[in-house]
């Protein structure tokens, strides 16, 4: 892990998160779903009376599925969920990531989903469904295991450590696997050229 003071435990290294991202609407909307799904309405709630307005909006009223938004609100969001209903706790951010997975995964994204092997070797696209820029792709791939890359895309460090870690996990469970292993091998924030993500189902 770097030892240079600006790094955050939560965002990373702020160049990485200088570089920004656009984020599609329709994760914020699957986000909020998500909050009020698992922790309720009152929780919501609660939350959105500590955001900035604009972040407010996100939770109250989301923006339209196929619009394009600043990826900032949505990091205040999961900010003030990680120091609130989730006590500091940055792992609870990949089951937050799995929640928001199993969410889209039996709704709107059913076209990505399918074998294991399907949804690995499709991680492209489902990347580009969130996110705008960045390269994520699959390197190698056997009946049972595959190795995913992300080249830039901004992403601050707990979105690469445990929330994409969490939305794949969910992921593959969805599609039928029941012996997943998901690790996070490499990470920008700590100083590799890109992140990389090995991942086994069994």
């Amino acid at each position: 892990m770097p030892t240079t003071a600006a790094f955050a435990p939560f965002l990373g290294d702020p160049r990485i998160v200088g570089e920004g991202n656009l984020v599609k609407g329709t994760l914020i909307s699957s986000r909020a779903q998500a909050m009020r799904q698992s922790y309720g309405a009152r929780v919501v709630a609660d939350l959105s009376r500590k955001l900035s307005p604009q972040a407010a909006r996100h939770l109250t009223d989301p923006p339209l599925h196929s619009s394009w938004n600043d990826l900032a609100p949505l990091i205040e969001i999961d900010c003030a969920l990680l120091n609130g209903l989730f006590g500091g706790r940055l792992e609870r951010m990949r089951h937050f990531g799995a929640e928001v997975a199993r969410n889209d995964l039996t709704t709107v994204y059913k076209t990505v989903s399918g074998s294991p092997s399907l949804l690995v070797k499709r991680i492209r696209l489902v990347y580009k469904m969130y996110f705008k820029y960045g390269d994520m792709s699959v390197t190698t791939v056997s009946d049972v295991s595959g190795t995913v890359t992300l080249s830039g895309g901004g992403l601050p460090f707990y979105m690469c450590s445990q929330g994409i870690s969490g939305w794949i996990e969910a992921g593959l469970q969805l599609s039928g696997s029941r012996r997943i292993a998901v690790d996070h091998t490499a990470c920008r924030h700590h100083g590799a050229p890109r992140c990389t993500w090995s991942i086994g189902w069994g």
